[in-house]
């Protein structure tokens, strides 16, 4: 036999695979994969504990929020569905989280929290107090001192629910200690100017644009500004071709002026009394030129508000810019005894957004028109012409 023939009839050994060398990679395969997906499985537990459904935690882990919302515990079916749709604001999340039903997510109720944020409530009070409280109790705290402990508050508000009702709010604790933390006015000309018992008018302060009233609207020896001045004229004249005959009883006080009211209250009422009907110089609006009261001609009264021509003012004066600037049943967020013939020119579009709005000047101006300090905690501007829509109209 041929040596060829040999090599042809000779069988190969077979190569045996050895099959267990396989499953090294297959299994570095699969704990790489496992590595991968296994913390967003993990998460998607916690989140569907919290309350999520497996689409909803998809959508959460899309946006890529699920380690902020498992670490904070954040869940509410608002929160949910509003991540599933793709319309959350992701810096009013803790209000989400906040909320049983859609009421809270609006934009009046943003802007809110964001001022009471700048006011340096922190983010557990404010769920704390969206949870329990309703917009007409929460506004207020614009106006208060920061409240250290919000729980006291809260049982406050809670407690009086029963009697704080047709645009009543009264409390029986105390929020705001008068002249604490004081702060000059920058801009005194302006005629949207906020004077209460936290901003103040220097002492030096003096409107440069005061006018004479005629006799014919006002008591004798009255002065406003001008702007103010001629809308309060042109307002008693419209009123009396109405058959609504009022005028002028009191006007614009100097610095000097009403320290002297307030030093004789102090004497003969308390300082209590004096703060309420007067305050001191400085923190009075009189000082403004802006202010004024009101008398009626020809009806016999004790209190203005029974009277023809209250119930005109109430339907008429913001058409001229002017407001009710101590209503009734407010006067722990004014620090002002209420007045029914007190009224105060803002200009005549504020003065119907204001009234409009249903709030105190001191609210409204806190909410929509103080400074933002800091800055950054501004909300888009969208924001805060929604809310002040959502309010208005």
């Amino acid at each position: 036999m041929s040596e060829k023939k040999r090599a042809k009839g000779k069988k190969k050994p077979r190569r045996r695979v050895r099959w267990w060398l396989l499953i090294f990679p297959v299994l570095l395969i699969g704990g790489i994969v496992f590595a991968i997906k296994y913390p967003a499985m993990k998460r998607e537990r916690a989140l569907t504990k919290l309350g999520y459904t497996k689409e909803e935690a998809a959508a959460v882990q899309e946006a890529g929020l699920d380690q902020l919302i498992t670490e904070n515990g954040y869940y509410s079916h608002p929160l949910a569905d509003a991540i599933r749709r793709g319309t959350l604001k992701k810096e009013y999340l803790p209000l989400y989280a906040a909320a049983d039903d859609s009421s809270l997510l609006t934009d009046l109720n943003f802007l809110l929290y964001s001022r009471l944020a700048e006011a340096g409530y922190e983010e557990d009070q404010l769920i704390n107090l969206f949870k329990n409280l309703e917009f007409n109790e929460l506004v207020p705290l614009l106006t208060f001192d920061y409240q250290w402990d919000e729980n006291d508050y809260i049982a406050d508000c809670t407690e009086m629910r029963g009697e704080n009702t047709n645009g009543k709010f009264e409390l029986s604790g105390t929020y705001r200690t008068n002249y604490h933390r004081a702060k000059e006015i920058k801009e005194p000309d302006s005629t949207s100017v906020l004077v209460n018992k936290t901003y103040y008018l220097s002492e030096h302060y003096a409107p440069s644009d005061l006018i004479n009233i005629t006799t014919e609207y006002s008591v004798d020896g009255m002065r406003m500004r001008k702007e103010a001045g001629e809308a309060a004229v042109d307002m008693c004249m419209n009123a009396l071709s109405d058959g609504d005959a009022f005028f002028i009883a009191s006007s614009y006080m100097g610095y000097e002026s009403i320290n002297n009211s307030y030093n004789y209250f102090v004497k003969t009422e308390g300082e209590r009394a004096a703060d309420l009907m007067v305050g001191k110089a400085g923190f009075c609006e009189f000082q403004t030129g802006l202010s004024c009261t009101f008398a009626a001609t020809y009806e016999k009264y004790e209190d203005f508000r029974t009277t023809d021509c209250y119930k005109w003012l109430s339907k008429n004066a913001a058409k001229y810019g002017f407001i009710e600037r101590c209503p009734e049943n407010k006067e722990i967020i004014t620090g002002c005894e209420a007045d029914a013939s007190y009224f105060r020119y803002i200009g005549k579009e504020l003065a119907k957004k204001v009234s409009a709005s249903g709030l105190t000047y001191d609210e409204y101006w806190c909410l929509f028109l103080r400074e933002w300090d800091p800055e950054a905690q501004k909300p888009a501007d969208t924001i805060i012409e929604s809310a002040l829509s959502e309010l208005t109209e």
